[in-house]
């Protein structure tokens, strides 16, 4: 079940066989049904998970609003990222939106990984860096762009996952209200 994992590593660097051999050992496969939650706030997140199929949702909950902060897809990374890194609780939930097969590593099976493998440690800079431009379009479309605009460039960038989440999560997280929402893709599929 790593194959998956270790082509998705192959597309950013060259896999060793003593990586490929550590990889086999420290991911550990790890089926949710939907509904599932592989994180919830005031815990510790101590895995980052790799999604070889299925679909996930990063939340948490304003009051009595629940905010959808992120979706994650098969190919994808997911985790609780400030509690994964600073070993803190906080205030997010990861949950199973589509029965996933996931592949879970444990932080510190990570950082061993990444002392004996230092290229293993320039795949994590990469890929930190790429979530980390993510965040930053996120942000900017955010202040800067329409509710077209931003939807626009959701349905542009996540293919695999914009008919599959549910409408209120993506309005969410996109910083819409459902009804504008609605509108837009009646209006993009009018033409």
């Amino acid at each position: 079940m790593t194959a998956p994992l270790i082509d998705h590593i192959q597309s950013y660097i060259p896999v060793s066989e003593g990586l490929r051999a550590r990889l086999s050992e420290i991911a550990l496969p790890l089926v949710k049904e939907k509904s599932e939650f592989l994180h919830k706030p005031g815990n510790i997140c101590k895995q980052t998970y790799f999604i070889v199929s299925g679909l996930v949702a990063i939340s948490y909950e304003k009051g009595e609003k629940s905010i959808t902060d992120n979706f994650a897809a098969e190919g994808e990374w997911v985790t609780s990222i400030y509690s994964f890194m600073r070993h803190a609780p906080d205030n997010f939930f990861i949950h199973v939106l589509e029965k996933s097969e996931l592949l879970a590593i444990d932080m510190e099976d990570l950082e061993r990984c990444f002392v004996d493998f230092p290229e293993m440690e320039r795949f994590g800079r990469l890929l930190i860096s790429q979530y980390f431009m993510e965040q930053s379009e996120r942000i900017i479309s955010m202040q800067f762009h329409s509710a077209r605009e931003r939807y626009d460039f959701y349905c542009a960038t996540a293919k695999n996952k914009v008919h599959r989440v549910p409408l209120g999560m993506l309005a969410s997280h996109l910083g819409m209200t459902q009804e504008t929402l609605s509108r837009l893709r009646a209006e993009r599929t009018a033409f």
